[in-house]
């Protein structure tokens, strides 16, 4: 790395989307390693209910709730990372889910 906070030239633009099929049960963003730089995920505007982003012990549940939770239409800032399969959702409504753009 040259300047403090560089990450290095982005090379390509990228996005998906990753539905939490059972509330409760946290899903990993991706299904196999995907190197990235940066990524930003916005909860889906027909969301029912609190989809929460974060690390392997995320929880959407508002009792116990661990990572940032998003309402419907909701955005994550851009989050520095080196690979998407570091990201778990977990939703209170089964179905809902995120739409994501990656920079590599």
């Amino acid at each position: 790395m040259g300047k403090e906070g560089e990450v290095g030239k982005i090379t390509t633009i990228k996005d998906g989307r990753k539905v939490v099929t059972t509330a409760g049960t946290r899903v990993a963003l991706v299904s196999s390693s995907t190197p990235a730089k940066y990524v930003i995920l916005q909860a889906e505007t027909d969301n029912a209910g609190v989809i929460a982003w974060g690390g392997v012990t995320v929880v959407a549940t508002v009792l116990t709730r661990q990572g940032q939770a998003l309402l419907a239409g909701d955005s994550s800032p851009w989050i520095p990372i080196d690979d998407l399969l570091d990201i778990y959702l977990d939703s209170t409504v089964s179905g809902d889910g995120v739409t994501y753009i990656y920079l590599t």
